[in-house]
């Protein structure tokens, strides 16, 4: 009970009855000043309104519009008289002529009540001077007008009271709401930092500001999960690709220990050695294609021209294609500017022109081109080698997949992956495509580049 009520909901439920109490009290009491100044405002315009139209009527016509108004005022609110030029009394139910101007403007005043109290009461009246120079007095009580207030006063306080258990009521279910809903969130939060993270924290369907949240710590989650996965992955695949190499060292250098030749010795070694380099280039291989993949964004990523780095890749590699008599040949549209990491886009299109290089036979063809595309960058590389065979083409990119054609040739079956993962981290996609003979790898923006 001390946590919920120190919880922010609890605050918040608190602030909200604070807030219903100065709104209510102010609704009341606006409601109060315009019921009061209706009443006065209507007796005070029909005052002048009746004084400005009795003001040229004779003195008896006055005389019995006057005995017919205090005959049908039960209640004695209304005061009528008539006093001559002189001010002195001549008719009417007030005798004496209250210190108000004779403008025929309605005043305060307060004045005896008729009938012979001798008590003062508040009461509006209207003085206008006669053709005659007579002097004409309308006036109306306000006990009726402040007996009335107080009933609205009486009324707007008694029905404060159950306004304000109402919103403590409501402020405390929607407090207790809260604070259940946040204390489950942080029992899930609780267990999965004990390590069941499996668990997501729960979402309703109506999304509020609590339930976005959520969904994006469930994302983070599933994002923390994925990379636990492929941490476990990669140690596992690590794992994998140390064993059979050291099992065959370990038991190549037994054999070697065995022996008296030293040649032999030496021979063993050197299998040996052939064996940890390889291990060794693909336990780089899989570090690499870890920090590329789930690494964190590139703080290198700036303006590069993909034209310029496959234009140097086609220098670099041109000897070597020559050396195979592999024709090489380059179509650039230059310049073809991306936001990215310039070294992480030369690995890429290196690792496809490598590809290519090596799995294309003497007299065949490479060709690299770069272009512009509906407004999205292209490299296109391709080649007249072996190709892919149709039930392998969903298979390349993945990890140590290598195509049943290509276990002859060296290699860890590591580049696509890596070359795809350097992709995918500068929005591009690594597509396979049938060259017949040979393949087409291309790399295509997902997107129009925005200008740099």
């Amino acid at each position: 009970m001390l946590e919920f009520f120190r919880s922010s909901a609890v605050r918040v439920a608190l602030a909200f009855v604070f807030a219903m109490i100065v709104a209510t009290t102010a609704v009341f009491g606006l409601v109060y000043l315009q019921i009061r100044a209706a009443d006065e405002t209507r007796n005070r315009l029909i005052l002048e309104d009746e004084a400005a139209k009795s003001v040229d009527h004779s003195v008896d016509e006055l005389r019995t519009a006057f005995e017919a108004r205090l005959t049908h005022d039960l209640r004695r609110l209304d005061y009528t008289a008539l006093f001559g030029a002189d001010r002195k009394f001549m008719f009417g139910n007030i005798n004496e002529l209250p210190p108000i101007p004779l403008d025929g403007r309605s005043h305060y005043a307060a004045s005896r009540v008729p009938g012979g109290d001798n008590r003062l009461e508040p009461a509006i009246f209207v003085a206008r001077t006669r053709p005659d120079g007579s002097i004409m007095l309308l006036g109306r009580s306000l006990l009726e007008t402040l007996a009335f207030r107080q009933i609205v006063q009486n009324a707007l306080a008694a029905a404060l009271a159950p306004m304000l258990l109402l919103a403590l009521a409501i402020g405390v279910f929607f407090a207790r709401r809260a604070s259940r809903r946040l204390t489950t969130i942080h029992d899930t939060i609780a267990r999965i930092m004990k390590g069941d993270m499996h668990l997501r924290l729960p979402v309703r369907s109506r999304h509020d500001a609590i339930d976005k949240i959520s969904e994006d710590v469930n994302l983070m989650l599933d994002e923390i999960m994925r990379l636990l996965v492929q941490i476990k992955g990669v140690s596992d695949n690590i794992a994998h690709d140390l064993r059979s190499p050291l099992a065959v060292v370990h038991a190549q250098l037994e054999r070697g220990l065995e022996s008296s030749d030293d040649e032999q010795l030496r021979g063993v070694v050197k299998q040996a050695l052939t064996h940890i380099d390889k291990a060794m280039l693909t336990v780089a291989a899989l570090l690499r294609l870890a920090d590329v993949e789930y690494g964190p964004k590139s703080n290198k990523f700036r303006t590069i021209d993909l034209s310029a780095i496959c234009a140097d890749l086609f220098e670099f590699f041109e000897p070597l294609a020559t050396s195979k008599s592999i024709k090489m040949t380059l179509e650039i549209q230059s310049p073809v500017l991306i936001l990215g990491d310039g070294d992480l886009m030369r690995e890429a299109v290196s690792n496809l022109i490598g590809n290519a290089i090596k799995f294309t036979p003497e007299h065949g063809t490479v060709s690299v081109s770069v272009t512009q595309e509906d407004g999205r960058p292209v490299v296109r590389v391709r080649d007249t080698g072996i190709g892919v065979e149709p039930g392998e083409r969903d298979k390349i990119f993945q990890r140590y997949y290598r195509t049943a054609s290509g276990h002859r040739v060296p290699g860890s079956g590591l580049g696509l992956s890596i070359a795809a993962a350097i992709a995918n981290l500068h929005d591009f996609d690594l597509r396979f495509d049938d060259n017949d003979p040979g393949a087409v790898f291309e790399m295509v923006g997902r997107r129009k580049p925005a200008p740099v």
